[in-house]
């Protein structure tokens, strides 16, 4: 396999495209110039899983993708082909399914099972194992009446079904089902059942009275008696609501979600449930399949997904590094503006999302931002105050999906408070709120203080927090905030505090992702190429000396970071958001288009109230995707809105507002003035958004890191968010632009534009460069800025890898439209060949010459 780190291409596995689908590509990958095939999850999932994040068992690759044998094969592929494998694992959460043994186990025993503190399940103290499951279509007291609830025998034991859902019936239940049911043994469980805190002598009582209570089962199972009494008491709500009460979970209607739920959930989603990888057997029982392909050889890498659910990332980390001592180690960590990874990490950096937030902004003008806003909050009437947003929208998710953890929360620092006479008398319900305040006011994902160490940064972003939440909530007690500040920043945690704090810091980053990126992502439109996970919507552009400095950061600290421009999680590709940047260019002409087509798609309402903050996200979408079909644009908007959460939402469905939005998007494909002035003003987009993806590709693939590939995007790419980025990718026709590629020349593959060759061609050439020239490309090769001279300097962006390497990009080309007046770049003194047009230059250049024959240059010191 490959050791040297060139690029990683990101595969999307499942039934459609399994391993064997994924080894077909390999050989193009490797001629494209690849080390890396970066795979997503392939543990067994769900079956049916179109992402692998719901794992049900990971000690097994996933039928799905063909299980072990294609696994492999896979692998013995990529090793003919020269390529390693980087595969994204899931240590957070595992699904909350029948097909997930462990999971099942747990219900069916309770506390009993040996999987019970395998799952982050937060029963309240002092009271008997129980699980919530807020699953149900409808109130659990309506899904009984109506039969929704059916029993059946699967396996020889008693299961309760709902639709596609199934859970077993715990032993201490049977007893209502068997003839013998007086049995001693169901008597001692029952006993056993309502203990709060079981020891070990009752753990060895249960498995042997369990043990009876299954040969008991086995016997009315073969009979036929088990099956004639799940008839009987089916036939009867009363007995079958006894028969559930007996359970170690409750069933509940799904609204009640937020409310009831007692485990730690992935985000707000019902169906993934916390995994306590801060445990050493858990740790390894989750992670047991990898360690083999590790010990084999297998892969040269790990992808760590949603690190901020972990209790103890860093614990992880170094447990983690342990297992792969020379392999890569990045993490799917979303960083704010200026916040920078923790340094004390055993990993080689992010995934990518804290470059593309930097290189996206590249592309959008900042001077005129007044413009842009003015027209966005004129034509929507939506608030422009970010800050403020942010806050409600937070606050909202934990007042709904995350109600009963925050109740939890507050109730834990409740009993810290009460636990000191200075401030036992502190008052509930001001405390609940300081908490909240300052769970809405804290500015990042999350903090990662443990008992005994509090990072200077985290101190300070806790302070910071705490004080614009003491400033905004002259209502709350300042003792509540005093109380909180001295709890958070206390030097040593007793077991208590430690317990809160930990389980508090799993809590902000799902309601900062559902609150912000799931929610606010949708609401605050001005730009949208400015919302994308990992980057804020309020901060449209970005100096060359930021971004330089920026760079330089990567350089010194990490060097073998990922650097994406495209992900699976993307609210938009990089060519769709490289097109609708152009509109912070000319935001006059795009508040005239605005405005104009409003009044054209007026009969599209169809006589309806307008929703003018959808119609504005509308048009940049048709904008950043044309051409896109109305059936695409429809799936996007009614995903959009209902993440939006203003007038529908997935968790309250308005079918009338959507009926609506339908109406208007299939209105505006049959207004025909409307299309034709859509095209006409897209058109002149097409080129400058098309080179400022060949310059944003270009720069990935030269900046300090590792350049990563997400499926399809080294041709244009206009997709939008999943499941529309995660349609077939024509691997056939990639090939055979490949073929072409190697054989054309920089001006023959721009006279195809719009089939992609330029940015294919030009991805081959630099991924060959950085095989042939891999000093130069590597992590010892310093970032050094270079500064161009003239009057439009800000529009040309270069910079220098080692004494071998440049690279010079154009920005603002549309309004640019190639007069650069006197501006020129100084170059160090040699001779450099570009390496697309091979032409040799020296001392300095115009940008009209350095881009003439292609629109970005990779300059190579010429040893001649």
């Amino acid at each position: 396999m490959s050791g040297n780190w060139i690029a990683t291409y990101r595969l999307q596995l499942h039934a459609g495209f399994p391993l064997p689908a994924a080894q077909r590509v390999l050989k193009y990958l490797a001629e494209l110039g690849i080390s890396h095939v970066y795979l997503s999850p392939c543990l067994q999932a769900v079956p049916g899983s179109q992402h692998g994040y719901d794992v049900v068992d990971p000690s097994r690759i996933s039928a799905d993708l063909g299980g072990e044998t294609a696994w492999s094969d896979f692998v013995r592929a990529a090793r003919d082909c020269g390529l390693g494998i980087l595969l994204d694992i899931v240590p957070n959460h595992m699904a909350v399914s029948q097909h997930n043994p462990w999971w099942d186990d747990v219900l069916k025993h309770g506390p009993y099972s040996k999987f019970a503190q395998f799952f982050d399940i937060r029963n309240t103290p002092g009271l008997p194992f129980c699980v919530h499951l807020c699953t149900l279509a409808k109130p659990y007291g309506e899904a009984l009446q109506a039969g929704e609830l059916r029993l059946e025998v699967v396996g020889q034991a008693p299961r309760v079904r709902h639709y596609e859902n199934t859970w077993p019936l715990a032993p201490v239940s049977w007893g209502a089902l068997l003839p013998a049911g007086d049995a001693d043994c169901f008597g001692e469980l029952e006993r056993l059942r309502d203990l709060a805190a079981p020891s070990m002598e009752d753990h060895c009582a249960y498995s042997r009275q369990a043990a009876q209570a299954h040969a008991l089962l086995a016997n009315a199972a073969v009979s036929g008696q088990l099956q004639e009494a799940l008839d009987r008491v089916q036939n009867n709500p009363d007995q079958l609501d006894a028969l559930l009460r007996k359970q170690n979970f409750q069933l509940h209607g799904w609204k009640l979600a937020g409310e009831l739920t007692n485990y730690r959930r992935f985000f707000d989603i019902d169906t993934l449930i916390g995994v306590r990888a801060e445990l050493p057997d858990v740790a390894a029982a989750t992670h047991a399949r990898v360690a083999q392909m590790i010990a084999a050889g297998e892969i040269e890498g790990l992808r760590v997904d949603h690190p901020d659910g972990l209790r103890e990332p860093l614990q992880y980390f170094q447990r983690l590094r342990r297992l792969l001592p020379a392999g890569r180690i990045y993490v799917e960590k979303i960083l704010e503006n200026d916040e920078r990874l923790n340094e004390d990490w055993p990993i080689d950096g992010t995934v990518g999302y804290d470059f593309l937030a930097k290189v996206n902004r590249l592309w959008m003008d900042d001077q005129r931002t007044d413009v842009l806003t003015a027209t966005y909050a004129d034509f929507t009437g939506h608030s422009i105050d970010f800050g403020k947003l942010v806050r409600e929208k937070k606050r909202a998710i934990l007042a709904g999906a995350f109600s009963a953890a925050h109740e939890l929360h507050a109730n834990a620092a409740l009993d810290i408070a009460r636990a000191s006479w200075q401030t036992r008398d502190l008052s509930p319900r001001q405390l609940r709120e300081a908490l909240e305040k300052l769970i809405t006011a804290l500015p990042v994902y999350r903090t990662y203080r443990d008992a005994h160490t509090l990072h200077d940064g985290d101190r300070r972003v806790l302070l910071e927090a705490l004080q614009s939440a003491r400033m905004g909530s002259p209502e709350i007690d300042a003792a509540a905030f005093d109380f909180l500040a001295a709890l958070f920043t206390k030097p040593d945690l007793n077991d208590a505090e430690a317990q809160f704090v930990a389980r508090w810091q799993q809590l902000t980053p799902a309601v900062m992702a559902k609150g912000v990126e799931d929610t606010m992502f949708y609401c605050f439109d001005r730009l949208v190429s400015c919302n994308e996970v990992g980057s804020q919507p309020s901060l449209v552009g970005i100096s060359n000396d930021k971004f330089h400095e920026f760079c330089h950061y990567l350089s010194d600290r990490w060097p073998n970071s990922m650097l994406a421009t495209s992900t699976h999680d993307n609210k938009r590709s990089e060519d769709v958001r490289a097109r609708i940047s152009l509109l912070s260019e000319i935001p006059e002409r795009w508040s005239e288009a605005l405005h104009q087509w409003s009044q054209l798609n007026t009969n599209a309402w169809q006589n309806r109230l307008p929703d003018r903050h959808a119609e504005y996200l509308l048009y940049q979408t048709l904008i950043g995707a044309w051409p896109i079909d109305r059936d695409r644009a429809w799936a996007y908007m009614l995903k959009a809105c209902r993440e939006a959460k203003i007038n529908t939402s997935w968790h309250e469905p308005n079918s009338s507002f959507e009926e609506k939005i339908r109406g208007f998007v299939g209105g505006v494909f049959e207004t025909p003035e409307f299309l034709e002035s859509l095209a006409k003003f897209i058109e002149p987009l097409i080129l400058p958004g098309r080179v400022n993806g060949l310059a944003q590709t270009m720069i990935k693939m030269v900046a300090p890191g590792v350049p990563d590939f997400y499926q399809g995007t080294e041709l244009w790419d206009l997709s939008l968010v999943d499941p529309d980025n995660r349609r077939p990718v024509d691997f056939a026709l990639r090939a055979g632009l490949m073929e072409r590629a190697r054989r054309c020349s920089a001006g023959e593959a721009l006279s195809e534009w719009d089939s992609g060759l330029p940015k294919l061609w030009m991805t081959a050439r630099i991924l060959k460069a950085r095989k042939e020239r891999g000093e130069d490309f590597s992590a010892t090769s310093q970032y050094q800025p270079l500064v161009a001279q003239g009057s439009h300097l800000g529009r040309l962006l270069a910079f220098r890898r080692g004494e071998n390497l440049i690279a010079a990009v154009p920005r603002f080309t549309l309004t640019l439209a190639g007069d650069w007046a006197d501006t020129r770049l100084p170059l160090p003194g040699g001779l450099w060949r570009n390496c697309f047009t091979d032409e040799v230059i020296q001392r300095e250049v115009t940008p009209g010459a350095l881009f003439a024959s292609f629109p970005v240059a990779l300059l190579i010191r010429d040893a001649g």
